[in-house]
């Protein structure tokens, strides 16, 4: 191995620990001040009752899938009846099995696509995965669609899948999850693939869209509303400040439509968010670098593989528009699309850009 290769191989490799301690201990230290709202996701899957079933409890399915990891925990030891509810050894040893989890899988890409080790680079990559890193260090369900991508961009790394194919292969697993799991993951499977198929058509695209928000307003009233709340924390409704706020009325079809198209661009440019609290600038300026980098991939030539990441994500806020009632989901959820989201803010050096 080359000098020059070797010292980037250190210096990824020591980003990835310095990642993995700072994480641990934001993580450690955050329960200290927003145990309550953080891990209530993790109590409700731990209190549900583990069953599979089509269009099920989203909780339910995830304490069916998680089962095996949680009796794990209970076999060395850990508690997890009381998980949340106060700062404990327990919790703190719980969060840390799912965010090492998280990170091998962050870890593993980033060896492998090489990412580019000059210091803004991995600066950028450092703040991502540290920032949504309280996300993903406690009991989520957002480890199962992080599974998925993890093994879509696996298989298309080591040439058994083409971009094509991972697309095809993601969004086949994702709607599988709609099924079983989330229910909204079947419109984020099915705007996914139109999206990807419609990257390098901006026109089609538009007129897709506008031709969706038509659907929409003739059919709003035999749309299966209710279920955009199955399944969601009941704590949500006490939620105020990073709640979405609508403007128009949610029962109408106009209003309907409107609400959701303004929110889709406050979750873009999530501005309004300073207003309620300077706590929110980092993630604010996360979802705005991020906004910036999917514009700039709309507008110039983009390798297919970076399209199809830049799908993705913004499929992932066409999906929360529609589905997410405030923005904490709205950044919690971001963990389920974290590698592609580093796709288009962090550069890497290992590219192969296969058409199928």
């Amino acid at each position: 191995m080359a000098a020059d290769e070797l010292n980037r191989l250190v210096a990824r490799l020591n980003l990835l620990l310095f990642c993995f301690l700072a994480s641990a201990a934001l993580s450690a230290l955050l329960p200290l001040v927003w145990h309550d709202k953080l891990f209530i996701d993790g109590l409700t899957i731990i209190r549900s009752q583990p069953r599979l079933e089509w269009f099920g409890n989203s909780y339910g399915a995830a304490a069916y899938l998680l089962h095996p990891l949680l009796r794990m925990l209970a076999a060395l030891g850990v508690r997890l009846d009381d998980y949340g509810l106060g700062y404990t050894d327990d919790l703190v040893l719980a969060n840390m099995v799912f965010g090492v989890m998280f990170l091998a899988g962050i870890a593993s890409f980033a060896l492998r696509w090489r990412l580019r080790a000059d210091a803004g680079n991995m600066a950028l990559f450092f703040v991502f995965v540290t920032l949504l890193s309280p996300f993903f260090f406690c009991i989520s369900k957002e480890l199962i669609p992080f599974a998925i991508m993890c093994a879509a961009v696996g298989l298309y790394r080591c040439g058994m899948l083409g971009v094509r194919g991972c697309a095809l292969a993601y969004a086949a697993a994702m709607a599988l999850c709609g099924l079983y799991f989330r229910v909204y993951y079947l419109a984020y499977a099915a705007i996914f693939l139109y999206n990807f198929a419609l990257w390098r058509h901006r026109g089609l695209w538009i007129a897709g869209c506008l031709a969706m928000a038509l659907l929409l307003i003739l059919f709003h009233q035999r749309l299966p509303l209710d279920l955009l709340t199955q399944g969601r924390a009941g704590y949500l409704e006490g939620v105020s400040a990073s709640r979405i706020e609508y403007y128009f009325d949610d029962g109408q079809a106009l209003g309907f439509v409107a609400n959701r198209t303004l929110t889709f661009g406050m979750l873009l440019l999530p501005l309004n968010l300073l207003l309620v609290s300077p706590a929110y600038a980092p993630f604010i300026a996360l979802q705005i670098l991020l906004t910036a980098r999917l514009w700039r991939v709309w507008r110039h030539p983009c390798s297919s593989m970076q399209a199809l990441a830049a799908s993705a994500v913004l499929s992932f806020s066409m999906v929360a528009a529609l589905f997410e009632p405030d923005f904490g989901s709205y950044f919690r959820h971001k963990v389920g699309i974290l590698l592609f989201m580093l796709m288009l803010v962090v550069r890497f050096e290992w590219h192969r850009d296969k058409a199928a």
